[in-house]
């Protein structure tokens, strides 16, 4: 138990019955009458009680469940989790004021509960759940309700909470990103229409409904938060000075007077009538149109083209200082004003921009961009290049803090990042701070989230975006990341808040101390093919040091990330897909099997659909609003679920600390795990190896498959001390992991054959 991490409440506080009881109920009666609750046999009954009752949730994969339950059972099964989690009595809910919160429920009063070693983060996107095998249609209310029936739950006598929902961003989107919100709304395509048109109910609605029921049901819910925004966002056309802004007209002006002035220059060097044309075609591809010409007359352009740059990047810095985003802002309102046919004093928010398409055809028009983000690796503001073959849209450069081009890196010009900073002069523009914290704490109290994960703030703190602690690019400096969380710590004691933090650099410290965030995101993903059992245990221990320093306030930790995407975004082409079936079943054993210990406690993170062995899909569902194709490995998913089940109930895996015994380049490893003073251990052979893996060669820079190959004759002795070892062998009847007793153990343990990703593992008694 780690009972000591866990603030408790005062168990003589006064009982509240929350007024929100009454009107779930409410809503559970009549979402019984519209989908014919009641209409299920005895028989189903039975069965669903049965099963819900002996494991706390419904251990079905998300397409199982959208297959063979149909509504009544779905409700039906939830009555019986809530009944488990206390919060539901003859079919009327029933819980203490603010405690609609497992983790409230609880009594815990800090975030230590989202660290623990065994809990389970779940990425989930509402409009995937639906069934994609059938239908592109995104899921529907009951289809969410499904995935709260099957989510596993938690251990609370070990402190582990049930597992934890990711919600991806359930915006409108622009470009077909869920990480491009074109409002705070929530999207139609989230809306479930039927539930609407009998219940009068919203899509905001039906959101903060869907979060509720998990919440009872033992899930905390967490949410992305975007330091960034798509460009013409409602709330960028609602209040224009949380961006920055950029007159495209007026830059492409002030180079034509630059390009007039080089031409006496081309004259003199290439005749009256090449230089005419070089400052024609100059000019015009500012515009628009191809810059493909003769290799005569290319010659001449890129000499124009490289005395360009510098004046470029003049004017995009000036335009992009305070004193001009002031007139650059009074005129976008202006615009916004007429097209709203209201004075800009009546628009107060969002929900006052009734004409965001007119908006924004008048802002392009007038030639008023608001400005982009960048590279991973670039500082400043980008700088306007051109305008788009076709003229539609603005181009730009990216240079990192040593002036050199990083464009080749950009892939994020259809965002606008929130003017955080005075880049010019490094002051914060604290309004702009001020209008971001109020916002996150306003998105996390309409929803009441449990937690957030902050998107896109790795490298924040190294070189690429401050100078010394300065901020120069455009990401979220780290004192706005550190206010912002702090608001949100003070405002629900039990919050938890997740960085997308890679490691790169060693700022741990400075993301966990500095900036108040209680787990990162870690490297996993991107390293995939490095993970082996010896890695995972150095992660872990490198976690434990820097836990067990002197100076270190409470703890950080570091998610072991199973899956987050499918590959199909180039720079990170790993997945657990990628390794076979067996490959991505030990990835999950690993990642259950190799505890940190008290001072490195890891929780593990997961993708709807990884269950059952769903290789692509990821990706295409957080681009379009679309229902998820789902795999319908049934066998693959109870034993994905028997390995969790098995790791969450056994004390050692969920207190103990992995220890690496042996790890040899042909594949077998071995490792094991203790707890102090425990007369037990847990004792692990694999062949590490995957059957397939796609591994990055430092020779050819590019990616390759390798193949994992059978080991034969591995033989390991364990020490004296133990006198008994017992085998635990998988069940295919009872899909459990069930416990053997290994006859005449001799303290040695000899493998004939190890298929690669093939593991056992032992209990050794003393």
């Amino acid at each position: 138990m780690l009972s000591f991490l866990f603030g408790k409440k005062d168990s003589l506080k006064k009982v509240e019955i929350d007024p929100q009881s009454k009107e779930l109920s409410d809503f559970l009666i009549k979402l019984k009458e519209i989908y014919r609750g009641n209409d299920i046999s005895e028989g189903r009954k039975a069965y669903l009680r049965r099963v819900i009752e002996k494991y706390g949730y419904l251990p079905y994969p998300h397409i199982r469940a959208l297959e063979e339950l149909n509504a009544a059972d779905t409700i039906f099964g939830l009555e019986v989790k809530w009944r488990l989690n206390g919060v539901l009595e003859n079919s009327q809910f029933k819980f203490n004021k603010g405690e609609i919160s497992p983790v409230s429920r609880a009594g815990i009063t800090n975030s230590e509960w989202m660290k623990r070693e065994q809990h389970k983060i779940k990425l989930i996107n509402l409009t995937a759940l639906g069934n994609g095998n059938y239908s592109p249609a995104p899921g529907n209310f009951v289809d969410w309700l499904k995935q709260i029936l099957i989510l596993p739950s938690g251990n609370l006598e070990k402190n582990i909470l049930g597992t934890t929902i990711y919600l991806v961003p359930f915006h409108p989107r622009d470009f077909g990103c869920a990480y491009l919100p074109s409002s705070s709304e929530v999207g139609n395509s989230v809306k479930d229409d039927y539930l609407t048109g009998k219940l009068g109910i919203t899509a905001e609605k039906q959101v903060q409904l869907f979060i509720t029921l998990a919440q009872l049901a033992g899930h905390p819910v967490i949410y992305d938060i975007l330091p960034q925004t798509s460009r013409f966002a409602k709330e960028v056309l609602a209040n224009p000075s949380i961006v920055r802004w950029m007159d495209v007209n007026q830059l492409m002006e002030s180079l034509d007077n630059e390009i007039d002035k080089i031409s006496p220059t081309l004259v003199t060097k290439y005749g009256d009538d090449d230089a005419k044309i070089v400052i024609r075609l100059a000019k015009e591809t500012l515009r628009c149109g191809s810059d493909d010409m003769s290799e005569h007359y290319s010659a001449i352009f890129e000499e124009v083209c490289e005395k360009l740059k510098p004046k470029k990047k003049y004017y995009s810095d000036k335009m992009t200082e305070k004193g001009e985003q002031i007139k650059l802002v009074k005129r976008v309102k202006e615009i916004i004003s007429k097209s709203e046919n209201k004075t800009y004093d009546e628009i107060k928010g969002e929900s006052d921009i009734t004409q965001q398409g007119n908006d924004i055809s008048a802002l392009i028009r007038e030639g008023l961009w608001p400005v982009s983000g960048g590279a991973w690796c670039s500082a400043g503001v980008p700088v306007f290049d051109k305008m788009s073959e076709t003229g539609d849209y603005p181009t730009f450069k990216h240079y990192n803090y040593k002036g050199e081009d990083v464009s080749r890196f950009a892939n994020l010009d259809c965002q606008a990042p929130f003017y955080f900073v005075y880049l010019e002069s490094g002051e914060y523009n604290q309004p702009v701070v001020n209008y971001f914290i109020e916002k996150v704490k306003n998105l996390c109290k309409t929803y009441h989230f449990d937690g957030i994960r902050f998107d896109h703030i790795d490298h924040v703190v190294d070189e690429v975006s401050q100078k010394g602690d300065r901020p120069i690019s455009y990401r979220a400096p780290k004192h706005v990341l550190a206010k912002c969380n702090e608001a949100l710590k003070q405002e629900c004691k039990h919050f938890a808040i997740l960085a997308e933090y890679m490691l790169g650099g060693n700022y741990i410290k400075e993301y966990h101390r500095d900036m108040h965030f209680d787990i990162l995101w870690g490297n996993d993903i991107i390293c995939q093919h490095q993970k082996t059992p010896y890695e995972i245990i150095k992660n872990n221990q490198d976690l434990k040091a820097y836990n067990e320093a002197p100076l270190t306030r409470g703890s950080a930790s570091v998610l072991k990330t199973y899956n987050n995407q499918d590959g199909e975004f180039r720079d990170i082409n790993q997945y657990p897909g990628q390794l076979g079936r067996a490959g991505a079943l030990f990835k999950w054993f690993k990642m259950n099997f190799i505890p940190g210990g008290k001072k490195a406690q890891r929780p593990i993170l997961y993708v709807d659909g990884d269950e059952s062995f769903t290789t692509v899909g990821t990706e295409a569902c957080i681009g379009a609003e679309i229902s998820m194709k789902r795999e319908k490995d049934y066998d693959f998913y109870e034993k994905f679920d028997a390995i969790a089940r098995f790791a969450k109930n056994n004390d050692l895996l969920a207190d103990g600390e992995a220890q690496i015994i042996t790890q040899a380049d042909n594949g077998f490893a071995c490792w094991a795990v203790t707890k102090h003073q425990s007369k037990e251990i847990l004792f692990v052979a694999a062949n590490y190896l995957a059957p397939t893996e796609k591994v990055f060669s430092q020779l050819t820079h590019e990616c390759e498959i390798h193949e994992g190959a059978s080991l034969y004759d591995a033989s390991i002795e364990v020490p004296k001390e133990y006198t008994e070892a017992f085998e635990y062998v998988y069940n295919y009847e009872t899909k459990d992991f069930e416990e053997r007793k290994v006859e005449n153990f001799a303290n040695n343990f000899f493998f004939e054959r190890l298929e690669p990703s093939e593991f056992k593992f032992y209990k050794l008694v003393k």
